[in-house]
């Protein structure tokens, strides 16, 4: 067991140092606020907010507001998927959102005052931060008091969760004149990750987990058909990826410890799409020799890449990888294997107008799996200015002695580069 807890530490090491700084979109349906693993979600959000990270949450409340109808045995209206908002469902909206509200509040507020997490920020936020405006009438059916996100106020909120405070938001949001209007929280979670420019948007629900896997938009549909009894929740995060989201996490809350696992360990644990529609990471072929060396002359000209003719290219074009986008090569890397224990990363490239979208990481991840694949044991890396980037996915500085026999013979001194070295079999 101890062994278990120091080998996730080591795993969780370098994703902690990743993910300080960064922006999460936490969302979850009123479900899992009434589902017996809350509490501990909370205290794991509480955590998260610990190591650095900038939290928003986003809170449902269908089944609760159901809840509260029918014991006024008051009509459910629901069309298309949207609940009609008369005056009736409308107050009970207001008056349970604001009892989930503040159950969530008092629960984060305890766990980020409980040692060993003791949050000195201004704590949980909650407040009007959504400006809505009405759905108005559709196909004939007048939705009332339903309403979608007209705008966030990202500004308010990037400098409270700057400040170290998780910001909660509700599925309210209100009119310039002061209407309220009911929302789906999916739509405000979507909304805020589009408005903050938010590196992770993470759904919860509470039903049984869909897969660990990576799925890019194209393939969503058959995804979705193949879970029908997420319909719902998949259809709104297809609408989330077609409108500018560019990523999106789905967790159960049936799987232990899912949020940690999904952060911090290299194969997470849930389901992640992509908003990559035309885009895609495969093996390079000859026709790719234009393309990577339009991506890489600027790297060559600067020294950060060692040069390399395009006949060179076209000759090792099978130890490449590259991402297309739209038929433009806009990523590159290759594994030339030195010897029967080692295989060396090179030619990492990321066109300048699409670094920050974990491109680097899927190269990184596809090199790691054919290297695997070859049975190598360690990829080594020769560097000159991406030492950090490196260190932060696993990578440990070598020296010269740490070099196999064939590449310490050819090692360049005048570039002088940095060594790096990786287990993969092992990690």
């Amino acid at each position: 067991m101890n062994n278990n807890r120091i080998d996730f530490f080591r795993e969780a090491a370098p994703y902690i140092h990743l993910h300080r700084g960064k922006t999460f979109v936490i969302a979850f349906e009123g479900e899992v606020i009434e589902s017996k693993e809350f509490s501990q979600l909370i205290h794991d959000i509480a955590i998260l907010s610990a190591l650095g990270a900038r939290i928003v949450l986003v809170h449902g409340a269908r089944s609760q507001v159901d809840k509260h109808l029918e014991a006024l045995k008051h009509n459910i209206q629901v069309v298309d998927d949207l609940r009609v908002t008369d005056d009736i469902t409308l107050q009970v909206a207001k008056e349970t959102i604001g009892a989930l509200r503040v159950e969530i509040e008092n629960q984060l507020t305890h766990a980020l005052s409980t040692p060993p997490i003791i949050n000195e920020s201004l704590g949980v936020l909650s407040g009007n931060f959504i400006t809505a405006k009405p759905l108005g009438v559709h196909n004939g059916t007048d939705y009332q008091h339903t309403g979608t996100v007209r705008k966030i106020n990202a500004k308010l909120i990037k400098q409270l969760i700057d400040a170290g405070s998780i910001v909660l938001l509700s599925s309210l949001g209100f009119s310039p004149s002061g209407e309220a209007f009911n929302l789906r929280y999916e739509d405000v979670a979507s909304a805020t990750a589009k408005a903050l420019q938010a590196d992770k948007l993470i759904f919860i629900h509470n039903d049984n987990a869909t897969p660990t896997t990576d799925i890019e938009l194209r393939e969503l549909n058959e995804f979705i058909h193949n879970h029908p009894s997420q319909k719902r929740l998949l259809n709104h995060i297809k609408t989330s990826l077609l409108n500018g989201v560019q990523r999106v996490h789905l967790l159960s809350t049936k799987t232990a410890d899912a949020l940690f696992l999904e952060l911090y360990t290299r194969d997470g644990i849930g389901t992640m799409f992509n908003a990559s529609l035309y885009e895609e990471t495969r093996q390079a072929k000859v026709a790719d020799v234009s393309g990577i060396i339009d991506l890489i002359i600027p790297l060559e000209e600067k020294g950060v890449l060692i040069k390399r003719s395009r006949e060179q290219l076209e000759l090792e074009i099978d130890q490449f990888s590259v991402i297309e986008r739209d038929g433009k090569i806009i990523g590159c890397a290759a594994l030339y294997p030195v010897d029967n224990n080692t295989g060396e990363l090179a030619s990492l490239a990321i066109h300048p107008e699409y670094t920050g979208g974990g491109r680097g990481d899927a190269l990184l991840k596809r090199i790691s799996n054919i290297a695997t694949d070859k049975r190598l044991n360690q990829l080594l890396v020769l560097t000159t200015q991406s030492v950090d980037w490196f260190k932060e996915r696993g990578f440990t500085l070598g020296d010269l002695s740490d070099l196999p026999d064939k590449k310490k013979a050819l090692y360049n001194f005048q570039r002088n580069s940095k060594i790096l070295l990786k287990n993969i079999l092992l990690a």
